[in-house]
């Protein structure tokens, strides 16, 4: 009886094993047992990589393990080689900022930089010299994307294949510096800049280059052997033979390769490598509770980078020292990237020791893919909304259309700004919703606390809503006399409300004035000249010539500023000082001698016999010059790039 029961029991005990494993299993933090993690990814990637991208890798982390890696579809069109995640390469973009961050970190607790010193501490003489900052900051300011800078879009990208030789970084820092256009620690606007600027202070701190300080300090501790910086890799051919090519969707579901980028201020974006080398950076931010870092010597100093560092009103997740705050239903931090073919997501959820690595080489529909695959795996916060307090202001005194900070001043694309950074408009549909249009893209949001709005639209169609909603999730409003004065963000970038000067309406009244002085100018110089040639008594006169001259002038500048303007709409992502610069001096010699002849010409008005009508043309075509004129100065065709 004895051994009957006994067998009993342990057959008992045998069945219920699996179903105590089965309920103890690990999940993602969507909930999905990671024993499904394969076909779940699979069936994603099946369903939907063909319309997005060429080819992808993905590393999936927990507890210090590489959980899931794989490569899915083709380095390129052409020879359609296989991805492997542990050997083919792509560019990080952006996301290699986080390791600039990690190497200021270093930094901050070998007691070598002190995050709230002036900056000014940590450059030579000759070096804040030469850069001038207008207004003085802190590294703790370039950590949070608050040191004042908008954004110069100039010099970002170059066909690495036309590089023939690398300035150095401080060169190339002075030759890419945009206006501080707010006050620092205010406000905060994405800069490429001021990561670089970061990274050259690090150099200078430690006595490296930016790319060694990385390779020795972060590469080699964590054993990323195929993951180097821009002044490692270029020139090696046996590293490049090992990239994937970058991809951009061509409209008909295909895609058209592009090149390799080269970056000129590189720590901001010019890091390359594997999937599973960024799933080793990944492990060592999350190490098991109580345990160090490979990164760091102390838990406190990792614990201190992965914490808040800035939010605007004290409401909003913010920045964590340079990590972005993501949308997730567990506190998500991490950063993404994108190069002109290539689109990286890199999230951690440290609270499950999880971590997500997506490459994709193509731009723009791989961030849309990366997405999908986030969503499966970190999911949102939107059923878990703060409910509704008593007495919230009406959501009708936020609505406004408002400008992010991340814009460019001061240069050629100020006023065509809005085309690659479109205005925010914002409308309240009802006392507490709101939506939010971003260039078409329309974001719906409801008030949880007095003028904070948190996202409830989900949309993950391919219109890319969701993208931008994953970093758009919280936006504040700060209100004077009841009106918004600037909308703060989730995201790495805050808005202030648009001024006159910079809308819509204001863009169409110099565009008209233009469009109307080039019409005036061409016509009358073709149907002066055709006079000319029909006119029999072709008689010298001094006066005519002149006004004329004015004429030629205006056509001049025509023909140079269209040159210029097709140049740089040519390949928007290109664009370089270099391409501006001769223009600019085309438009100062136009000038000078357009006011030379103007003047010549109203000297002889007063000694020579001027018929009315001829007075009148002189007078037209001197106006037209004049305001068309106007309108390039306005547009920054005089600026020296």
């Amino acid at each position: 009886m004895k051994k009957r029961l006994s067998l009993v029991l342990a057959l008992v005990i045998l069945l219920a094993l699996p179903l105590s494993a089965s309920a103890t299993e690990a999940t993602t933090p969507t909930g999905i047992p990671l024993s499904e993690l394969e076909s779940r990814i699979d069936e994603l990637v099946t369903t939907y990589m063909h319309e997005f991208t060429p080819g992808l890798a993905v590393a999936i982390v927990h507890e210090g393990e590489i959980i899931f890696m794989r490569g899915y579809g083709h380095t390129d069109t052409s020879r359609q080689t296989p991805i492997d995640p542990s050997t083919t390469v792509f560019e990080f973009g952006s996301t290699g900022k986080l390791f600039v961050w990690t190497s200021v970190m270093q930094l901050v607790e070998q007691g070598l930089i002190n995050l709230d010193n002036d900056i000014h501490a940590y450059l030579s003489a000759e070096s804040a010299r030469l850069f001038n900052f207008e207004k003085t900051f802190t590294m703790r300011d370039l950590l949070n994307h608050s040191a004042g800078f908008g954004e110069f879009s100039f010099n970002l990208f170059i066909d690495s294949s036309t590089v023939a030789n690398m300035n150095t970084l401080r060169e190339e820092l002075l030759a890419s510096q945009p206006k501080q256009i707010y006050t620092p620690g205010t406000a905060t606007a994405y800069s490429n800049f001021g990561t670089a600027l970061a990274a050259y202070i690090v150099s200078h701190v430690s006595g490296l280059e930016f790319a060694d300080f990385e390779q020795n300090n972060i590469l080699n501790p964590l054993g990323m052997t195929n993951t180097r910086n821009q002044p490692n890799w270029f020139g090696d051919d046996a590293f490049m033979q090992t990239k994937a090519r970058g991809h951009q969707p061509n409209g008909q579901r295909g895609f058209v390769e592009r090149p390799w980028v080269y970056i000129p201020i590189y720590p901001a974006g010019a890091l390359r490598g594997t999937a599973e080398d960024l799933a080793q950076f990944a492990i060592a931010l999350m190490p098991p509770p109580n345990e160090q870092s490979t990164l760091f010597h102390s838990r406190d100093t990792l614990n201190l980078m992965l914490s808040p560092s800035y939010s605007r009103t004290g409401i909003l997740r913010g920045t964590h020292h340079g990590f972005m705050s993501y949308d997730g239903i567990y506190p998500t931090i991490g950063h993404g990237g994108g190069t002109p073919g290539f689109n990286t997501e890199f999230v951690i959820v440290p609270s499950h020791q999880f971590g997500v690595i997506l490459l994709t080489n193509s731009a723009g529909g791989g961030a849309l893919l990366n997405e999908k695959i986030i969503d499966l795996l970190i999911g949102d916060n939107r059923d878990n909304l703060t409910p509704l307090t008593e007495n919230l202001p009406s959501a009708t005194n936020v609505a406004g259309t408002f400008m992010l900070l991340n814009r460019g001043e001061g240069d050629i694309t100020e006023a065509f700004g809005f085309l690659a950074r479109p205005p925010l408009h914002v409308s309240a549909i009802d006392e507490n919703i709101i939506t939010l249009n971003i260039g078409g893209l329309v974001l719906t949001y409801r008030q949880i606390a007095p003028h904070l709005f948190r996202n409830i639209s989900a949309d993950t169609d391919t219109s890319g809503s969701r993208a931008l909603s994953r970093h758009f999730y919280e936006i504040y409003f700060r209100m004077e006399g009841g009106q918004p004065v600037s909308m703060s963000t989730s995201f790495h970038s805050d808005a202030t409300l648009q001024t006159f000067g910079q809308s819509t309406l204001t863009l169409l009244i110099f565009g008209g004035i233009y469009v109307i002085s080039i019409l005036y100018l061409l016509i009358t110089s073709i149907v002066v000249f055709i006079k000319f040639l029909c006119s029999k008594d072709k008689k010298f006169n001094r006066f005519n010539c002149l006004s004329d001259g004015l004429l030629a002038c205006g056509v001049l500048f025509i023909i140079s500023g269209s040159i210029l303007a097709v140049r740089l709409f040519a390949d928007f992502q290109f664009m370089q000082t270099a391409t501006v610069t001769p223009h600019v001096w085309i438009n100062y010699i136009l000038l000078l001698i357009s006011v030379v002849v103007f003047f010549v010409s109203l000297m002889l008005l007063k000694k020579d016999k001027i018929t009315k009508r001829r007075k009148i043309l002189h007078f037209a075509n001197t106006t037209f010059l004049a305001l068309m004129l106007f309108v390039l100065w306005n547009w920054n065709y005089f600026v020296m790039m």
